[in-house]
């Protein structure tokens, strides 16, 4: 995945008439936090997402005695129908090119698929995050009889957040003439295709009052841990960028090897695939393949990242020791941080980048080369009914 720059909208106008309550589900607690504010966190935590835009109820006592808005997005009010709401929501984001449109009654949306649906529109303009119908789907008469039986293959649940071009979805959403459930509808409607992504069925929207008990369920579910270790040295080499963590550093010479020789970058990689038990980078990207032949090393810590997301993984915490006299890391950190962050669509807070030497000892030590070890930590989900397994294998 490119580093874009994205923007999200949040739809939270709805009144909660069909919920039953006398507050907008959006606004009810869970685990003491109003239920927008779990979208709103996860969304805020994508280092690729620069802006969120919350629609609101246009009546205000609708949602200012239940919650109040964070500096992390900004508010709008919404529209009579769905897509009108989501038009005020466009129109109210910077210029971007890609829009992210999420509903708040999904408090459960997860960084894997939001990363998902980003990586999906990317690549085709579109993309919605769908799930397999579990159950025979019957049709009913208008007394009430079975009908016939729905043949159920090709069926799928969709989802949301949903990916679009922002200046292709506000065009299609300000010419609809019928209301839509969905901008998936919308664009369906115009023409466009539209990639399926893998969802997850964890990420279920409150609908009736017996979903919020699933939810908070869903929520107790027990999480799995590994850590991994990537380790990586690479000779230094004249004729080549010097490019560690996807930063082209200043120097005489770069680093030598088959890729781009980020040998930063190359032990994240490994460090990955090692906690997520998915191989090492010599079976993924063979120093064999010319493919591979000086390769962006970025792009291979995107695949591995997106290998370990498809796997319901989570980045909890990535940390790098540079080993080498030179370059200095203290001067960079802060830069090296960011890319790192950037190629992973996490937050700069989940990276740690530090410098050492090996005190004149070895090749290293007398600057022939540079060497990286990192500590990689990563999370999933995993069933109540499992939770007797081991956490840490």
């Amino acid at each position: 995945m490119q580093r874009k720059t994205w923007g999200t909208v949040i739809v939270a106008a709805g009144t909660g008439s069909r919920f039953a309550s006398d507050i907008p589900k959006q606004f009810l607690k869970l685990r003491g936090k109003p239920l927008i504010d779990w979208s709103i966190d996860m969304f805020s935590s994508i280092a690729l997402i620069s802006e969120i835009v919350v629609v609101l109820p246009l009546d205000e006592d609708l949602w200012k005695p239940f919650w109040k808005p964070s500096e992390k997005v900004r508010i709008v009010p919404g529209g009579i129908r769905r897509q009108d709401s989501v038009l005020e929501g466009l129109r109210a984001l910077d210029s971007h090119r890609w829009v992210l449109v999420h509903d708040a009654a999904r408090p459960l949306v997860s960084a894997g698929i939001i990363h998902r649906v980003m990586k999906g529109t990317e690549e085709t303009g579109a993309a919605v995050p769908v799930v397999s119908v579990r159950d025979t789907v019957k049709r009913i008469s208008s007394e009430s009889f079975v009908s016939g039986t729905v043949p159920r293959d090709d069926l799928r649940m969709s989802q949301t957040p949903q990916g679009f071009r922002l200046d292709i979805l506000e065009e299609i959403l300000s010419s609809a003439n019928v209301s839509v459930t969905d901008e998936c509808s919308a664009m369906e409607q115009a023409g466009h295709e539209i990639l399926a992504v893998n969802g997850d069925l964890r990420n279920m929207k409150l609908t009736d009052p017996s979903d919020f008990a699933i939810i908070e369920t869903l929520m107790s579910e027990k999480t799995e841990s590994r850590n991994g270790i990537g380790l990586d040295f690479h000779p230094f080499a004249g004729g080549r960028p010097l490019l560690i963590g996807g930063c082209r550093i200043d120097g005489n010479m770069g680093l030598a090897g088959h890729s781009d020789g980020d040998a930063v970058l190359h032990a994240i990689t490994d460090a990955l695939l090692s906690a997520s038990r998915l191989g090492d980078i010599g079976i993924h990207f063979p120093p064999e393949d010319e493919k591979w032949k000086n390769a962006d090393s970025a792009e291979l810590l995107r695949t591995a990242s997106d290998l370990i997301s498809r796997d319901g993984w989570t980045i909890k915490q990535i940390d790098v020791t540079v080993i080498s006299d030179l370059p200095r890391i203290a001067p960079i950190r802060d830069q090296l941080i960011s890319r790192i962050a950037g190629i992973l669509s996490v937050s700069p807070d989940t990276i740690w980048v530090k410098g050492t030497t090996t005190n004149t000892l070895g090749d290293i030590g007398k600057g022939k080369g540079l060497g990286c070890m990192v500590m990689a930590v990563i999370t999933r989900s995993i069933p109540e009914a499992a939770s007797g397994s081991p956490g840490n294998q």
